[in-house]
């Protein structure tokens, strides 16, 4: 969801929320990453927690989605030449 909300950012041009987003998103991921080397797919809205139903998997995929915010925020995406 959040990557979806940043490229919806993006689009209209919002910068100073775009930022927000991107540092808010790497802070999720990485508290998770280097606390339990874990990377949900689903974070609780109120605590920020992964992991927290029953049928939650520690290594998904689209979690990693939050670290490429970042990546395209600081322009590192671009320079691989993805747009």
């Amino acid at each position: 969801m959040n990557f979806l909300v940043y490229l919806g950012l993006k689009k209209y041009n919002l910068p100073m929320a775009q930022k927000l987003i991107a540092e808010k998103s790497l802070k999720l991921l990485m508290k998770e990453w280097t606390e339990h080397h874990h990377v949900y797919e689903n974070y609780n809205a109120v605590t920020g927690v992964g992991g927290n139903v029953r049928n939650a998997n520690s290594f998904y995929s689209w979690g990693g989605l939050l670290g490429m915010i970042a990546l395209m925020e600081h322009g590192y995406w671009e320079s691989f030449g993805c747009v």
